[in-house]
């Protein structure tokens, strides 16, 4: 990198590439020698209260977000990646501008850091296979990428799979509402083909149009290995799914991580889990004399019951895995009042890298600009207004915890490692706000807020956005999910309030038309290479949101009393 482009990126950025030239982020139990640097100059300004900074503070603007937007997305960042050259680069750079901001380290050891122990498990397509076979002897083999996506967690080395297909609904258990898709069932030596997303009723169960947790990939495989199947397929659909096969292709083609456990063993899982393509969903339903749309109405039925389906599938899964011990970056700015209540704000920094399956020459770096550069940038702008009402004598009563998280893309890894592993009481976090993937586009007049009216937070934020002349929505996409798919919820399951928002459709200037264009261009850039920085980018969408993002923290942060569930919700007491 040239000196002229190491300063249009900040000195924060050259830090981090010095740093990073040092090594990446650990492959073993212990830090490289770029982890150790970073620590190591760090932990000196370790303090009770939050030092000034050594530079002016920088003002919250468009600029603000821009620069660090632009700077964690850069190639430079080869798609910030766990466990890679350019996850480290990201880390030191989010740990350097905590510094320059004054924050206090709130991380292991006084540091700025908290440790991520986890496993990356590699697929081997090229020496893995995978194949249906029929009652009739008929076979065939699977494209994996094309028909199949999959692969396994368990010890590295070959997993051979012979297992008969079970059709198991929407492999759901939920006994509040009187719902068993695995009632009576033994699936054990099966693997489970179950449909993405929640029952679709119409009489007040689950989430009618949106989806709840029991419609997460993630809740599907845990439920189907509890059922004792060997494996789980979910069927994918764009709708349901509320993305593109694109985007499962491009999530789980490269490594996939998990938590590694304290005795080092991998943790229990199913042997085979993963997604097929819809026309493979299709044609297994055919196998059965049924088609796809005859399984969604079967499943939905009263008395349904898990259909064996006249096919096995044979499988040799060729795996690789390597440790990574990987890093949350956490800053604080000490409270005024109540130095020992914590409100936490969270953002991932992580990405997916870059693409193994990019042709020479091709674009093959996962910027992730919107997902997640703009949430750092968001954070560390709302960290730069806290800081000068610090300076002002206003800084907020509870303590601000900034959570910069690693391996969000692989399922909430780091925020869920926090959350059972947190660095300040956990009795002492009286609330969690989350910024992912910010508008930066234009002002909004409506703010979008997944789970609206799960907790208390919402009416707060309902009076900071009125107070900017717009409205909260609720959540614009219910179908989708959100509430479950980003850092938030890590600390909402374990029984924290926490919300997350976003600019909604309506825009300022070309209204519900414009944001539906927003709309479109989010979901054709998201998790593809193509989510870079857009010069036109105006950012000042992303700025009313950081200013309301601001004003909620310390708003929590005064407040005498602290935020509660909604009684009767889904996390509220009953």
């Amino acid at each position: 990198m040239t000196i002229l482009r190491a300063r249009w990126l900040g000195l924060g950025l050259a830090l981090a590439l010095a740093l990073g030239a040092c090594g990446g982020a650990s492959a073993s139990a212990e830090p490289s020698s770029a982890e150790a640097i970073a620590v190591a100059s760090t932990t000196a300004v370790a303090s009770t209260t939050a030092p000034s900074p050594a530079v002016p503070l920088p003002a919250l603007d468009v600029a603000l977000l821009r620069r660090h937007t632009t700077a964690l997305a850069d190639d430079a960042m080869e798609g910030r990646r766990p466990g890679t050259e350019g996850g480290a680069r990201a880390v030191a750079y989010i740990q350097a501008q905590m510094e320059a901001l004054g924050l206090r380290p709130a991380g292991e050891d006084g540091g700025w850091t908290q440790r991520v122990p986890m496993r990356a498990v590699t697929i081997d397509p090229a020496r893995s296979s995978l194949e249906l076979r029929g009652a009739d002897g008929s076979t065939r083999a699977l494209r994996f990428g094309e028909e199949i996506v999959a692969g396994s967690l368990g010890p590295a080395g070959t997993t051979m799979i012979e297992a008969p297909l079970v059709f198991a609904g929407y492999g759901v258990t939920a006994p509040e509402h009187g719902w068993d898709d695995y009632d009576g069932v033994d699936l054990r030596g099966k693997v489970a083909v179950v449909l993405v997303g929640d029952p679709p009723l119409d009489d007040g169960r689950f989430g009618g149009a949106a989806m709840t947790l029991y419609g997460r990939w993630t809740y599907k495989y845990e439920r189907a290995w509890q059922a004792g199947a060997v494996g789980c397929l979910v069927v994918h659909e764009t709708a349901p799914a509320s993305y593109g096969w694109n985007v499962v292709r491009s999530s789980w083609s490269g490594e996939r991580f998990t938590l590694d456990q304290p005795d080092g063993e991998p943790a229990p899982s199913l042997e085979l889990q993963g997604w097929i393509h819809r026309d493979l969903g299709d044609a297994l339903a055919e196998a059965a004399g049924s088609s796809l749309e005859a399984w969604h109405a079967l499943a939905l039925r009263p008395d349904f019951e898990p259909l064996p389906l006249p096919l096995t599938l044979a499988a040799e899964v060729v795996t690789t895995e390597r440790s990574v011990v990987d890093r949350n970056v956490l800053g604080m700015i000490p409270g005024r009042d109540r130095p020992d209540e914590h409100v936490l704000i969270t953002a991932h920094w992580d990405h997916l890298g870059v693409d193994p399956r990019a042709a020479p020459g091709e674009d093959a770096i996962f910027n992730g600009a919107l997902d997640n550069a703009s949430g750092i940038a968001a954070m560390l702008g709302v960290a730069a207004g806290l800081r000068t009402r610090v300076e002002q004598g206003r800084g907020p009563g509870r303590s601000v915890v900034l959570l910069a998280t690693t391996a969000e893309e692989q399922g909430l890894l780091g925020s869920r490692h926090y959350a059972e592993h947190p660095l300040v009481p956990a009795a002492s976090i009286v609330a969690v706000a989350n910024l992912d993937s910010m508008n930066v586009y234009g002002p909004t007049t409506t703010v979008a807020v997944p789970g609206y009216g799960l907790s208390t937070l919402d009416d707060r934020l309902a009076e900071v956005v009125a107070a900017q002349g717009r409205t909260v929505v609720g959540d614009e996409q219910p179908e989708a999910g959100s509430y479950y798919r980003s850092d938030h919820f890590s600390f909402a399951r374990v029984g924290i309030p926490a919300i997350t928002f976003r600019g909604g459709t309506s825009m300022v200037e070309g209204g519900t038309a414009a944001g539906e264009r927003r709309a479109a261009e989010i979901a054709r850039r998201y998790h593809t290479v193509d989510d870079e920085v857009d010069e036109a980018w105006p950012f000042t969408g992303a700025l009313q949101d950081t200013e309301a993002m601001l004003e909620l923290v310390q708003r929590v942060a005064d407040a005498p009393e602290v935020p509660r569930w909604t009684p009767g919700r889904e996390f509220g007491p009953r």
